[in-house]
């Protein structure tokens, strides 16, 4: 299908006129985003008053799990522009370069042309409802992901145009930024240095790039380990069992693969159904029955959510998961070629939530940046070359679905 420019402008302004009117109304349908807004600037107030560097030092007396460069950022925007709402539109319009560092990507790794319709794909972002209220309210989540889409520019302009240097190093920099203000992301750092090194070997570019990350990493080093201010960091960790974590973060990830699963792979759906699909759903069904524990009245995900909700037990929410589990084995372990990395990303992602909190926004968007860009795996590659209008139009519908039962939500709760 071939666009037309003047309709694809369109179309951008028109979703970029919903976000500045989403911002006029202070739109929170993710929820939380408002409350966490109000709590930096508390935080502004309670540890910053008297210096910044009195606040670095005494920040572990409050049980915060925000990095405190993102509330330095805010103070450093509060002495420039004074008044929250300038602030807080500044940084909407700072958190738009994810969807703009996500077209050239696109746009790079796919050789795709103005006129293709891949290019409205990147309006995929103004559909979620964590990107908009956490642009809107100023998230750090949100805001070391715009760091995250530069870091994986680079990195894609490294493999796809010129293994130089300053690709390598811009990537790693701009990786150091996001880990900095969301410091989970710093696992990312192990996806990137076995590329480099499968690459580079030992190759002095990937000494340079070793010493470039050890002097990035050296001032988290010193706050963290030396001066031994960490509890922000690590006081959350661990707080479900295993088993938990995983089907949780897996029902989540399943979500969010759900648009592309409608594509009718039927070899991907033969494998699902196959034997071996029905003893890992069994098996999966087994553990969750046996050891999934989670009381709490917050996060979870959707599907534990809609159990709840509407059987007022959990077992919807193991099936599902179930299926979730197999369909993931499916398309990342089995197959004519296994994309080792492909693993990796996905064992990052497990990562994320080893507080054992599990939250959609954890996820979204990130998991749209790496489907597109860094998956390798066939099912993803052949979904984005044969993307076509069916495939646009069930996105879109998925996406706006979810945004309505966030609307919904949000609507039920404070109603």
């Amino acid at each position: 299908m071939i666009l037309n420019k003047k309709y694809t402008i369109i179309y951008y302004s028109i979703l970029y006129l919903s976000l500045l009117i989403g911002f006029y109304f202070g739109e929170d349908f993710a929820g939380g985003f408002e409350g966490d807004h109000k709590l930096h600037n508390q935080l502004i107030n309670w540890i910053f008053n008297e210096s910044i560097l009195y606040g670095l030092l005494n920040y572990d007396n409050y049980d915060v799990p925000h990095s405190p460069l993102f509330i330095i950022y805010i103070i450093s925007l509060k002495k420039i522009f004074l008044y929250d709402e300038i602030i807080r539109l500044i940084n909407l319009h700072f958190i738009l370069l994810i969807p703009f560092f996500f077209y050239l990507s696109l746009k790079l790794k796919f050789k795709i042309k103005n006129d293709d319709l891949r290019t409205l794909i990147p309006s995929i972002f103004f559909f979620s409802p964590y990107f908009r209220s956490g642009s809107f309210w100023m998230d750090d989540n949100m805001f070391a992901i715009s760091f995250i889409s530069i870091s994986i520019y680079f990195f894609i302009r490294y493999e796809e145009q010129n293994k130089n240097l300053k690709n390598i190093l811009l990537s790693a920099l701009f990786l150091a930024f996001a880990s900095y203000f969301r410091p989970i992301y710093s696992i990312f750092s192990l996806y990137f240095f076995l590329k480099f090194f499968i690459d580079l070997r030992f190759n002095y570019k990937m000494w340079i790039y070793i010493l470039f990350n050890l002097i990035l990493s050296l001032p988290a080093f010193y706050y963290i380990f030396v001066l031994d201010i960490n509890r922000w960091a690590t006081n959350h960790l661990f707080r479900e069992n295993i088993i938990t974590v995983i089907s949780l973060v897996s029902s989540v990830i399943f979500f969010y693969f759900l648009p592309i699963l409608l594509n009718k792979d039927k070899l991907l759906l033969k494998k699902i159904l196959s034997f071996k699909g029905s003893i890992i759903f069994l098996l999966s069904l087994s553990l969750l029955l046996l050891f999934f524990e989670y009381e709490k009245p917050y996060s979870g995900g959707i599907f534990l959510k809609a159990s709840n909700l509407l059987f007022d037990n959990n077992y919807l929410f193991f099936l599902i998961t179930s299926l979730g589990v197999v369909t993931l084995y499916t398309i990342f372990f089995t197959g004519n070629k296994i994309y080792i990395f492909d693993i990796i990303l996905l064992f990052i992602l497990f990562l994320f939530e080893m507080d054992g909190v599990i939250y959609h926004e954890t996820y979204d968007p990130l998991l749209y940046i790496l489907i597109f860009l860094l998956f390798k795996n066939i099912f993803f590659i052949n979904y984005i070359n044969k993307f076509n209008k069916n495939n646009f139009f069930i996105l879109i519908l998925f996406l706006s679905i979810f945004y309505f039962f966030a609307v919904f939500k949000d609507f039920i709760l404070f109603s």
